[in-house]
């Protein structure tokens, strides 16, 4: 029998804080448009919104809010120095609003190649997620090693890798690895980082409860 998710407090909100609320409607895309290039272009300040927008409905829990809040604007309309970062927060929050297929149409587009070396970490780790749930657990391999420093992975991202990795571990049923990558994560930093991709699945999900259960 598969275990229930555990059921996980609501993230505290300052005092006052309104609840996240989505941006206006979409402005009207001009195809024969040029693609922004300056901060204060209203597209980017609207995609910029529909970001943080989408950041607070993430923090609530609330992720196909989150998505949704991000999935429609045109790419283009997001500089190209964030573009693959604000990409990999969506493809995040398609997986734990359980899109997969969504969050696979973006493969194409979270190329670290392509992105600033600041965030690439960050992208191949998004990368590596979505494969990892895609049925590609190989393709997620080869983004975060078998082990940690195996691919250069900085700290920041070092605990979703361990994740990854249980996942795609998990999938070629190699669970006392899966379950020893999981059991790092709660050894460096607690329950917390797991029950944060709970919503995700993947193959690891039941031995994630496990753990999560065990404290």
């Amino acid at each position: 029998m598969i275990p229930r998710s555990p059921r996980l407090p609501a993230p505290p909100r300052p005092a006052g804080a309104p609840r996240a609320a989505p941006p206006a409607a979409l402005p009207a895309a001009d195809p024969a448009a040029a693609p922004p290039t300056h901060l204060g272009d209203p597209r980017v300040v609207y995609a910029y919104a529909a970001h943080v927008v989408g950041r607070s409905l993430a923090w609530e829990g609330n992720y196909k809010a989150a998505a949704a809040s991000l999935r429609d604007i045109p790419h283009d309309w997001i500089l190209p120095q964030v573009r693959l970062l604000l990409l990999s927060h969506l493809a995040q929050w398609q997986l734990c609003a359980g899109d997969i297929d969504a969050a696979t149409r973006l493969l194409d587009e979270l190329d670290e190649d392509r992105a600033p070396a600041s965030v690439r970490p960050l992208v191949r780790a998004a990368r590596a997620a979505v494969l990892a749930r895609a049925g590609d657990p190989e393709g997620a391999l080869s983004l975060v090693g078998r082990r940690d420093g195996e691919r250069g992975e900085p700290a920041e991202v070092r605990q979703r890798n361990r994740i990854t990795r249980a996942h795609a571990l998990a999938a070629r049923g190699e669970l006392a690895a899966a379950r020893a990558e999981l059991r790092r994560v709660v050894d460096d930093v607690g329950v917390d980082e797991l029950c944060r991709w709970i919503p995700a699945g993947g193959p690891a999900r039941a031995m994630m409860i496990e753990l999560i259960d065990e404290g």
